[in-house]
């Protein structure tokens, strides 16, 4: 939010601890704070009342705009939306992020809760006098199939603070200096990641390769897979899992690796390959997301088929570069970077929703 418009006026709402990990934040909750800028209220997630104080305040702005991320997030979404429909925020408008949470890979996952939920927004009339965020034509394809072709959506690019261009100095120059090639995994570790097609693809690696798994282990069934599937690699295969890295150090870390990895189900939008082509770091990536096209050019692989075998050969292929071709592709991956942000201009989100005519 801190790149809105100097016109609005900005209150952010927001949980006291980050998703999926036990560890409040080092912040005060219930009262509103500065935070780069803007006024922040951070909520309890384990505090009912907490989260009434916090939409009470909300209401004493007199917001002209309620901007919802997430759609079945209880607490930061779903209530909100609950209390707009009853008209307790009075006059706001209504714009709701979903995040990809309507493409059919997430909605598969939980479905039955999921379809149920969708069942009771129907029949509430919920989805009137709401504006949806898609992030890709894509993504509005996937709300037009669950809402209908007359829903509300407003096609934006999600926003980042990231630079104007790459930063050339992540790129190494010691061209001759022969070392494993270094992998590195920045996300959730849950299976819709899926960090298990990239261990079993590390089954019969030829090359020598390091990977490091940074995020929250959101899935303990999961994190056990992973875990098993590591005991299978060869020795030459070295896998460390570590804490989730801050927010503002993400770009810092990726930086010193050759190339992410990825092999998520989906994403409406990806920040994490933002962020590592920012420092020139190329991305392997299944063929799932909005950066395909600039992915294949700017040194990286899109994987074609969510499977072991494809990831096998992508990362293969990867392997076998010497020093200078991975250095080649950080470059072209730094170069991919400067070409996309600067089409990633026009009007804010705001301006967008403000000023499109109410239902």
């Amino acid at each position: 939010m801190r790149n809105a418009p100097d016109a609005y006026d900005v209150q952010v709402v927001t949980r006291n601890d980050d998703h999926g990990s036990p560890t409040l934040l080092p912040v005060e909750s219930d009262i509103w704070t500065q935070r780069d800028g803007v006024r922040v209220r951070y909520v309890s997630m384990t505090d009912l009342k907490s989260l009434a104080r916090a939409m009470a305040a909300v209401r004493g702005i007199r917001p002209e705009l309620i901007y919802v991320n997430s759609f079945f997030n209880v607490k930061m979404s779903i209530i909100p939306q609950l209390l707009h429909r009853l008209g307790y925020f009075r006059s706001a408008r209504l714009l709701v992020a979903p995040r990809g949470e309507f493409g059919t890979a997430a909605l598969g996952l939980r479905s039955a809760k999921k379809e149920l939920y969708l069942g009771v927004y129907r029949l509430l009339g919920l989805r009137r006098r709401v504006t949806w965020q898609a992030s890709t034509k894509a993504e509005e394809t996937d709300i037009e199939r669950v809402w209908g072709p007359g829903a509300s959506i407003i096609v934006r690019e999600n926003d980042t603070l990231l630079p104007a261009v790459s930063d050339p100095r992540a790129i190494p120059t010691d061209d001759d200096v022969a070392r494993p090639l270094s992998l590195v995994s920045v996300g959730r570790l849950v299976e819709h990641k899926g960090l298990h097609l990239v261990l079993e693809g590390l089954q019969n690696a030829e090359h020598p390769i390091e990977l490091d798994v940074y995020g929250p282990e959101e899935d303990p069934l999961y994190v056990n897979r992973c875990t098993a599937l590591v005991d299978l690699l060869p020795s030459h295969v070295t896998v460390r899992f570590h804490e989730p890295v801050p927010h503002e150090n993400v770009r810092e870390v990726i930086a010193r690796y050759d190339a992410l990895v990825m092999a998520t189900a989906g994403e409406n939008f990806g920040h994490v390959i933002a962020e590592a082509l920012s420092v020139a770091c190329p991305v392997l990536c299944s063929d799932t997301t909005p950066w395909s096209r600039v992915l294949a050019e700017g040194g990286g692989v899109v994987v074609p088929e969510r499977t072991p075998v494809s990831w096998r050969d992508a990362l293969s292929t990867y392997a076998a570069l010497d020093r200078a071709g991975r250095i080649l592709r950080r470059r072209r991956a730094g170069s991919a970077y400067d070409a996309w942000k600067a089409q990633t201009t026009g009007p804010h989100i705001f301006d967008l929703a403000l000023k499109r005519p109410r239902d």
